[in-house]
């Protein structure tokens, strides 16, 4: 069983919480995660901003991050 435990979504001192809108994508299904401005709204304007993740997969700790426009994402088990 996942656990998220905290994700964010910006850059440097510009950065929104962003664990609540992961949680719930999560609980509907949602495995792929990228980083967009869907999530929080845009916390800097112009920037690139990163969606990082992290989250106990069932006795261990992950972490995963992305940059906006990358397809990559942050995959969850």
């Amino acid at each position: 069983m996942v656990t998220v435990t905290y994700a964010g979504y910006g850059v440097w001192e510009k950065t929104r919480d962003a664990t609540t809108a992961i949680k719930q994508a999560y609980a509907q299904g949602t495995r792929k995660f990228l980083a967009t401005n869907d999530w929080v709204g845009d916390p800097a304007p112009g920037e690139r901003k990163y969606l990082y993740i992290l989250w106990d997969a069932g006795g261990y700790t992950a972490s995963g991050v992305v940059g906006e426009d990358d397809d990559r994402g942050v995959n969850l088990p």
